[in-house]
């Protein structure tokens, strides 16, 4: 009886030995793919691609580790730019916390995203170099988007404040509470110099130039054949002091401007100023209501019959598709894209060639697709970008997000069909399958499964109807 326990042990021990043996003696391929497999089992896939991409290290022709590669770096890529544009969403309502989570999120998923890199270094700069600032504590029914329109002439300037503050929500601010606004160099800033403060009395003692002061602005709607110099030059008296408006306004290509947009032409401390008193418009100062109105010239009778009735009726279409861009430009920056394709398509019904309504219409359709793609819409996302794309033929993403979307559409449906199949669902098996039939005939084996689930089909159908008779 010993005799055969100790046998027994003896055989146990070889077999631990032997099993140990098999564990050591395993390629480093072989580890790499099966921790792979189990981080995609879990779901976590940018562990998993790091260990299939340890694979191909080890064996560059790795057949099933290239194509889990792929597969899986593709819907990465996706993922991180839906998380980059939800950042970016949190970024322009001022929520910095939120919005920097979803860059570090979207790099993650993505190292090389240059959008997330960007966003994570943007306007930091220009707030760390800034020394002076203007102290205001806030005031009921303030905000920081009202305090940027009150001293940068510009609501979209929130985010300099909310940063030189190192505010984690730019919505959120209490009564009483002051607020430091930064005096930027080369950024417009509307007040007087007694408001601005210094870290240190040499640096108040000593302001440079590139500070500029304005004092009031009036606004300018921009007429044919006007620009930005030839504006300078009647304001200032100078066409080289356009960059002064172009600054204010937030301007970065001076011929982006058309006509019957609105621009507020600054009056700058140092600078001459050729515009009646009557029309500046002065900060925080109500316009008295007995002030004579400004008169006009009578108006000649052949002046009259010089403009046809048919040029008043053309001026009226094109003040209405300003009116149709403006509104579709506000909904597209309130992420209302489905209102905002519609107001920009009456744009291009009257003029197909407007250049800011195609614009905004590409981008609408690809933010469209970007939220398709987050809830799995796949073939919706793909008919999106495909509409962005030909709003936008130089849109460099609309070709690769059409691709990836094709790919991950037939994954899903081509393993979704092997599923039903598996679970004896053959009708729902072919319909899967033939979605991806039709989008590309030549996926895997597609074509064989089809014919097989079919035949299978038949032939249930045809003993379910020999028993019914």
């Amino acid at each position: 009886m010993q005799m055969k326990g100790r046998i027994i042990c003896v055989v146990i021990v070889l077999i631990l030995i032997g099993g140990c043996a098999n564990l050591f003696t395993r390629s480093p391929e072989e580890q790499y793919l099966s921790k792979a497999k189990k981080y995609e089992k879990k779901g976590n896939m940018v562990d998993a691609l790091e260990q299939y991409k340890l694979v191909l290290t080890v064996d560059p022709a790795h057949k099933e580790a290239k194509e889990k590669s792929a597969k899986i770096e593709s819907k990465l890529k996706i993922q991180a730019d839906v998380h980059f544009h939800k950042g970016l969403t949190y970024h322009r309502k001022g929520q910095y916390k939120n919005a920097r989570k979803e860059f570090l999120i979207s790099l993650r998923y993505n190292p090389e995203h240059a959008g997330a890199k960007r966003m994570m270094l943007v306007s930091k700069k220009d707030v760390e170099q800034a020394k002076r600032y203007i102290l205001h504590t806030i005031q009921p029914g303030e905000s920081i988007s009202k305090l940027a329109d009150r001293y940068y002439g510009d609501h979209m300037k929130f985010h300099l404040i909310a940063e030189y503050n190192e505010l984690p929500d730019a919505t959120s601010v209490k009564v009483g509470r002051q607020i430091k606004i930064p005096v930027i160099e080369g950024v417009p800033i509307i007040a007087d110099l007694t408001q601005i403060k210094a870290d240190s009395k040499e640096q108040l003692e000593s302001t440079p130039e590139e500070i500029i002061i304005v004092t009031k602005y009036i606004t300018h709607t921009i007429q044919k054949g006007e620009s930005l110099s030839r504006l300078a030059k009647r304001y200032y008296g100078d066409y080289k002091k356009y960059d002064l408006i172009a600054k204010f306004n937030d301007v970065e290509d001076i011929r982006d401007i058309r006509v019957g947009q609105e621009v507020k032409i600054p009056e700058v401390k140092g600078v001459p100023f050729f515009a009646k008193a009557e029309k500046i418009e002065p900060q925080e100062v109500e316009i008295p209501d007995d002030i004579p109105p400004k008169e006009t010239p009578p108006v000649e009778k052949e002046d009259m019959e010089e403009k046809p009735e048919q040029e008043v009726k053309e001026l009226t279409m094109e003040d209405q598709a300003a009116a149709y861009r403006d509104l579709g430009i506000e909904l597209f920056n309130n992420q209302n894209y489905d209102d905002s394709i519609n107001e920009l398509q009456k744009v291009l019904n009257v003029n197909p060639e407007d250049k800011d309504a195609t614009k905004y219409l590409s981008m609408a359709y690809f933010e469209k697709g970007v939220r398709s793609v987050k809830g799995e819409a796949y073939q919706r996302a793909i008919e999106e970008f495909e509409a962005s794309w030909r709003y936008d033929k130089n849109c460099e993403k609309c070709e690769e997000y059409i691709k990836k979307s094709k790919e991950i559409y037939k994954d899903v449906h081509y393993n979704n069909g092997c599923s039903c199949f598996r679970n004896e669902k053959l009708a729902d098996a072919i319909r899967e399958w033939e979605l991806v039939y039709t989008m590309d005939p030549g996926y895997k084996d597609v074509d064989q499964n089809l014919k097989k689930a079919r035949k299978l089909l038949e032939a249930l159908e045809s003993i379910k109807k020999s028993k019914s008779k």
